[in-house]
């Protein structure tokens, strides 16, 4: 058994997963509720809600990072693999591994800038203008997101060099 299979048998990855699950739930909840105040408020009672972009940025940022992140794990992003329908198995597999190696090689400056950005929150702690609520929260859905599409982008290119290499056919 390869060390990509190991880890994804682990109560770790199982953990993780329900762990976006939820983050992800939590801040689909947060922007819908969020707008549904500000109709509401709006348009029946007349009222103009201030800072409810602010609130909204949170959950939108985790909401589409950690998504990605999913999207990610399920391998369900869009892709327009259409090489793939005319080609050999054998050919679909390093397809596969070059892609996989490709979605690394560019998540390693992605990581890195996204950290870059959590730090420059960290040390100049810039926050919004009418609730305050520091810009590092929303970032750090940012970085997770990207370290978590890096973990996921490299365990899979694991797996596909395994299976370019024990291919039988």
């Amino acid at each position: 058994m390869y060390l990509e299979e190991r880890i994804q048998k682990t109560r770790a990855w199982d953990a993780l997963l329900k762990l976006q699950r939820l983050l992800a739930a939590i801040s689909t909840i947060i922007v819908v509720f969020e707008l549904g105040i500000v109709v509401v408020c709006r348009y029946i009672f007349e009222i103009n809600v201030l800072g409810y972009d602010e609130i909204i940025l949170i959950g939108a940022y985790w909401m589409y990072f950690i998504g990605s992140s999913y999207a990610t794990w399920e391998e369900s992003h869009v892709s327009a693999d259409v090489l793939a329908i005319f080609v050999s198995e054998r050919a679909r597999q390093k397809l596969s591994l070059f892609s996989k190696a490709v979605q690394v090689a560019v998540g390693i400056p992605m990581v890195i800038l996204s950290f870059d950005l959590v730090r420059w929150d960290v040390l100049i702690d810039p926050r919004t203008i009418d609730w305050g609520i520091p810009y590092l929260i929303p970032h750090m859905g940012i970085f997770v997101g990207f370290i978590l599409m890096l973990f996921y982008n490299c365990i899979y290119l694991l797996r596909d060099y395994h299976r370019v290499k024990d291919f039988k056919g």
